[in-house]
């Protein structure tokens, strides 16, 4: 990246060209004061005088107004008697009140030279100097035209660069913001484009026939099930190198789609990474008990056995974690994530460039219990297609509670009345050790307690080695399991009846609908808490009211935003400076349009 951008942390001349001043000095000297704006004069020291509260009052008069002002100063340092010596002309800039009558300004700055209109970034480390300068040296037509940026624009642009006297008044207008979000769109979805291309592959993948195995299985398939299969069979059938996305809830059964992919790719081999060892062996387990025997299964999990790369090469369906990312993939014809809102987008990203060889890319498709919002569907439909599972094979009983640690021991009852059921309770904690900054009790220090009023109390942590192991004990054997959200994914726990989730204010609402997705698995009436020290914000009491997935999705984007897809640095947070995900639907819509035109 050139130098001059990455100061500015700018990837190419488009996002330097979006780069605005947060507001403008008009330096130029006021004919006249207006008060309550920032005015501009030339003044000389008449008389000054040190006040109670280190403040210094000063008269000074002011030569393009032709009439006295003053001056205040709030916590006096020495040089300020130097800077403010009698009888010496300075230029001050500030805000102009209005003080018994007599026009004042409060601690404003001093100006060296006047006449100017000069553009304010506030970007630390960076003078604004340097900002014009290289903005100057790099932002010209040509070189914005190159990104097939409509002229329109391009002119806004360039007077935001070339003339400070337009663009002071441009700045915060309904055009330029428009401007804005547009180019900042449009940008995002053409580097989208051009990152995920669409590759032409060299065979055309025939499908092996799975209709005798949905007719085989022990239950029915929902109609989203079938959907979902038939689009990745339409994908596997193209010429086209495809990125599929399946999203549905917790429970809806994702794992069958994985498993009808896999079989429609026999005899070529398929990958399935998944996010935990737990939930790697189950899918493992499931999958030899649901596919045909003629299937070569393979749990992966390490690559430094030479037993285990034999294997790899025989087998036709390799299911594993972190660990297939430094096996040798470069046969597979497609490559799955499980759960892939745990992994980051360079690891999903690795795992594909493993699988591609000099001949063709893999067909490449991930599944999440995340559903993203409509909105960002919609921007990175191009590059992804998505197939939704809304249907579940039971319905789900899951009411969700708030409730404050004032109130926990109504909470605690009904614990002890589902264990009674033979029902299981998972508690989550923000924290396993004690922290200063938290205002909530870690893991470790609750452990006496609930082991003191429960029975059969298990407890585990990302941290713990036999945390495999403790939840497997626990699935068999126990009644409350304390843990950290190492739980959101992993073991199926049909006995689960009841999650409290402790500080529910410090995790996005995605995560929140992964851990009460936890139960209610097998149609049990379930509960979910919500257990705080503090109110509940609007966030958490909407989260509370529906079990709609893609509401929640929608909720959660007004408070999180979606995250850099295209360099996978950012999982979430604020990926547009100025595009709104939530408002900005129009603006979308017309940069695709514009987009498509291109093409």
């Amino acid at each position: 990246m050139n130098k001059d951008l990455e100061k500015l942390s700018c990837k190419d001349i488009v996002e330097l060209a979006l780069l605005m001043p947060k507001k403008f000095d008009d330096l130029r000297l006021n004919n006249e004061p207006i008060l309550n704006e920032l005015n501009c004069t030339k003044v000389i020291i008449k008389s000054k005088k040190q006040l109670p509260g280190k403040r210094l009052s000063i008269i000074a008069y002011s030569y393009n107004w032709e009439c006295e002002c003053t001056i205040t100063i709030f916590n006096l340092r020495p040089f300020h008697n130097a800077l403010f010596a009698i009888n010496k002309e300075l230029i001050i800039y500030g805000k102009l009140g209005d003080f018994a009558g007599l026009l004042q300004f409060i601690n404003p700055k001093i100006i060296k030279d006047s006449g100017e209109i000069t553009a304010n970034y506030l970007i630390k480390g960076v003078s604004d100097k340097e900002i014009c300068k290289i903005k100057n040296k790099y932002l010209t037509y040509e070189a914005l035209k190159e990104f097939n940026l409509l002229d329109e624009h391009i002119k806004l642009l360039l007077i935001m660069k070339e003339n400070s006297q337009e663009a002071m008044k441009l700045l915060n207008s309904k055009e330029l913001n428009e401007c804005l979000k547009f180019v900042e769109i449009y940008h995002h979805i053409k580097r989208l484009n051009e990152t995920y291309k669409n590759d032409i592959l060299y065979k055309k993948i025939k499908t092996f026939d799975i209709n005798k195995w949905l007719k085989s299985l022990p239950f029915k398939p929902t109609s989203d099930q079938i959907n979902a299969i038939n689009d990745i069979k339409n994908d596997l059938e193209s010429i086209h190198h495809k990125i599929r996305i399946v999203m549905g809830d917790v429970g809806c059964g994702k794992s069958l789609v994985i498993f009808a992919a896999a079989l429609m790719c026999y005899p070529k081999k398929v990958v399935l990474m998944a996010p935990t060892s737990v939930l790697a062996q189950q899918l493992y387990n499931e999958a030899k008990r649901l596919l045909p025997g003629f299937l070569k299964i393979l749990h992966f999990v390490s690559s430094k056995t030479k037993l285990m790369q034999d294997e790899l090469k025989e087998a036709n369906f390799v299911i594993g974690t972190h660990a297939l990312l430094w096996a040798s993939l470069d046969d597979a014809t497609l490559v799955m994530v499980d759960e892939q809102q745990r992994f980051g987008a360079k690891q999903r990203m690795k795992l594909k460039d493993l699988a591609t060889n000099d001949k063709e890319n893999p067909h490449y498709i991930e599944f999440s219990a995340t559903p993203i919002p409509r909105t960002t569907a919609l921007i990175h439909s191009d590059i992804y297609s998505y197939s939704f599972i809304k249907e579940l094979p039971f319905k789900k009983e899951i009411e969700t509670k708030l409730i404050t640690i004032a109130n926990s021991n109504e909470l605690f009852n009904h614990i002890k009345s589902e264990n009674k059921q033979n029902h299981q309770a998972i508690i989550v904690y923000p924290l396993i050790e004690e922290s200063k900054s938290s205002s909530y009790k870690p893991l470790e220090s609750v452990i006496s307690f609930y082991e003191k009023n429960f029975d059969k109390v298990y407890y585990t942590h990302g941290k713990d080695k036999e945390k495999d192991n403790i939840l497997l004990q626990f699935a068999e054997n126990g009644n409350v399991l304390l843990s950290t959200t190492i739980v959101e994914v992993g073991i199926s726990l049909p006995r689960l009846s009841i999650i409290v989730i402790v500080a529910p204010e410090r995790y996005g609402l995605s995560t929140l609908h992964q851990l009460r997705g936890r139960v209610g698995r097998n149609g049990v009436k379930s509960y979910c808490y919500l257990l705080s020290k503090f109110e509940f914000s609007d966030r958490l009491i909407k989260f509370a009211n529906t079990l709609d997935g893609f509401k929640i999705a929608e909720i959660d984007l007004e408070n999180r935003k979606s995250g850099d897809l295209i360099d996978g640095d950012v999982q979430h947070g604020i990926s547009f400076k100025y595009f709104d995900e939530v408002l900005d639907k129009d603006i979308l819509y017309k940069a695709k349009e514009y987009l498509n035109k291109q093409n």
